[in-house]
């Protein structure tokens, strides 16, 4: 597939203008711009990503050229030979199209080492890009925040909450519960939207649910931190000392009695952990909206990342 696809491709990866790797990462993040912009839009005309993707592996350099050489002198081997005394025509006509095939071959396999050159460049780029991104929402949420003042949340006001539009969050299962972390009064304190089975629920701030340190709510507090995790990866790998993950288990097990207390228990916790593979695994959705910037560079990221898949014939992830 890989071969055919570049064999395809032989005239504008051949021919054209070789750029910079600064003029390179510009074009990734105007293709990132254009997705931003015009949304899933661009699956309708992949022409621009494509003559970026070709501008791409053109530019880079291959370590293979110098098979290039032994070709060359075969070639200038049979020169010599056919000026010298050759009447075989049947027999040149064999040496030419050995000759066009090893060349043929020999540019397939350099372009394909140029194209996964270029595929590691774009994967560099993207993964510094979303690694950026993380510490920036580490960064807005605040790191003098994460304690639990769980005084703060006020019981007896969520319970009014709870009789008027949470009630029948004991009848579905976690995964039928989708947490949304919403643009708030400051950067600081999201505000939160609930959705039961589909069905959103009314507007509340941080604090309604006890996800805000402070009787004003003024900062969000570790069960933000946590669920602001959750919201990137569903899963949380723990990598560490015991006493690390047993720090961050306290943690996760408050958690999960603060969401029980909020939706209810159930047989299965709304978090559960893999011995085997150290890991948190989430069952309650989480989307965090605080930063429709961020995210929709994220979510350009992706759609990006998978175009380039689609045309290379390649399988990478961010």
């Amino acid at each position: 597939m890989k071969y055919i696809n570049i064999v395809q491709r032989f005239i504008p990866l051949q021919f054209g203008e070789v750029y910079k790797e600064s003029n390179l990462l510009e074009g990734f993040k105007g293709c990132l711009e254009k997705i931003n912009t015009d949304g899933m839009m661009v699956l309708n005309d992949f022409s621009l990503f494509q003559a970026y993707f070709n501008d791409g592996i053109r530019s880079q350099r291959s370590n293979y050229n110098f098979i290039y050489i032994f070709i060359h002198l075969q070639f200038a081997g049979f020169v010599l030979y056919f000026v010298s005394a050759s009447t075989n025509t049947f027999g040149n006509l064999v040496i030419i199209f050995l000759l066009l095939g090893q060349y043929g071959l020999c540019w397939t396999l350099i372009h394909l080492d140029k194209q996964n050159r270029f595929i590691y460049q774009i994967l560099e780029w993207s993964n510094k890009m979303s690694n950026d991104l993380n510490q920036v929402n580490d960064l807005v949420i605040g790191s003098d925040t994460y304690l639990v003042d769980k005084t703060s949340f006020n019981e007896d006001q969520y319970a009014k909450l709870w009789l008027k539009e949470m009630s029948t969050s004991m009848d579905m299962p976690w995964k039928s519960i989708l947490i949304e972390f919403l643009p708030g009064d400051t950067i600081f304190v999201p505000k939160v939207r609930v959705s039961l089975g589909g069905i959103r629920k009314s507007i509340q701030n941080a604090s309604a649910y006890g996800f805000s340190f402070g009787g004003e709510g003024d900062s969000p507090n570790v069960y933000f931190k946590l669920l602001k995790l959750f919201s990137r990866k569903k899963k949380i790998q723990f990598f560490g000392l015991d006493e690390e993950r047993d720090f961050i288990k306290h943690r996760v097990d408050e958690l999960i009695q603060h969401l029980e207390l909020l939706f209810g228990k159930r047989e299965e916790p709304p978090i559960i952990f893999d011995d085997e593979n150290q890991e948190w695994s989430l069952v309650i959705n989480v989307v965090d909206r605080t930063s429709s910037a961020r995210n929709n560079i994220k979510q350009s990221l992706d759609i990006f990342i998978k175009i380039v898949n689609s045309y290379t014939g390649n399988n990478i992830l961010i």
